[in-house]
């Protein structure tokens, strides 16, 4: 590791507490240029998107909710789509890559990389859910990145630690406790900050009381070898993930000796070409449990 990533290298305490708690909160991780490039970027498509919803039909890979005669961009998806350069460069950056490389190895891929938009209006809670259920052979994690403050009193990230390590009945425990399940803790972070969970962490948020939006881009990785493992989506699915981290790899400039990938980032094509082929084969996720 060269002393550039020196100030984002992943210790081993980190590492143990997302083993054991699952989760981990990273305090300003982004560059204060980055904050403010990504947070004009998803301004930007906030406001493509709703102008498109009045224009035309609704775009597709978004997801939008009505209040009060309003429509509100709650989620995009696939945001290489909209700025692939930006978010090869957010990935590559030695930040968020060592983040991705220290918690997952080696042989850690992105599946996806989406922007949630937590709005203002009287549906926003998320229910308490765990993302994907799996063997637990190997890390499976979402990198979140907040580019907006999410306090304790305008529903931040709600979640039990501990409870990744197994599959919860969470049907019975909103039957038993509502909203209040025990053991629960919120996690406020602030713009710029990272939390790292576990996918089978139990967790929520409430409801947004601020006016103002939160936009958070989610990356979620895992190793290649684990989405063989588990055979939900196909192996030609997780090679064009390994050729996305190629990707990531080629655009961070930084000397790897994994020989697997030393050729293939000499077999990439240019990045236009590899994202149109990751669109082009679309899978579905591994089902969230709520």
């Amino acid at each position: 590791m060269n002393s550039s990533q020196a100030p984002f290298a992943i210790s081993e305490d980190q590492i143990a507490a997302i083993r054991k708690e699952g989760f981990v909160l990273l305090p300003n991780v982004l560059t204060p240029r980055q904050l403010i490039e990504w947070q004009k970027k998803l301004s930007e498509l906030n406001e493509f998107a709703v102008g498109a919803c009045n224009t035309q039909a609704q775009p597709t890979n978004m997801g939008f909710a009505e209040s009060h005669g309003q429509t509100l961009l709650t989620r995009v998806n696939d945001l290489f789509a909209y700025y692939p350069d930006a978010v090869l460069d957010l990935m590559a950056s030695p930040a968020i890559l060592n983040i991705a490389r220290g918690f997952g190895g080696e042989d850690i891929v992105p599946l996806q990389c989406d922007a949630l938009f937590k709005q203002f209006y009287e549906h926003s809670e998320v229910l308490w859910h765990q993302d994907a259920i799996h063997s637990r052979n190997f890390p499976y994690f979402n990198i979140g990145i907040y580019l907006d403050d999410a306090s304790a009193e305008d529903g931040c990230l709600e979640l039990v630690p501990g409870s990744h390590h197994d599959v919860q009945d969470i049907r019975n425990l909103n039957n038993d406790f509502g909203w209040d399940i025990p053991g629960k803790i919120k996690v406020p972070a602030k713009a710029g900050d990272v939390i790292v969970h576990d996918m089978m962490v139990l967790h929520a948020s409430g409801v947004k009381r601020n006016e103002k939006v939160r936009r958070t881009i989610y990356m979620e990785m895992r190793p290649a070898i684990a989405i063989l493992e588990q055979g939900f989506q196909s192996k030609k699915w997780m090679e064009l993930r390994r050729r996305w981290m190629a990707m990531v790899l080629r655009k961070s400039g930084m000397n790897f000796h994994n020989p697997s990938y030393i050729e293939l980032i000499k077999d990439l094509a240019n990045d236009a070409d590899e994202f149109e082929q990751i669109l082009a084969h679309r899978e579905p996720p591994v089902p969230a449990l709520y």
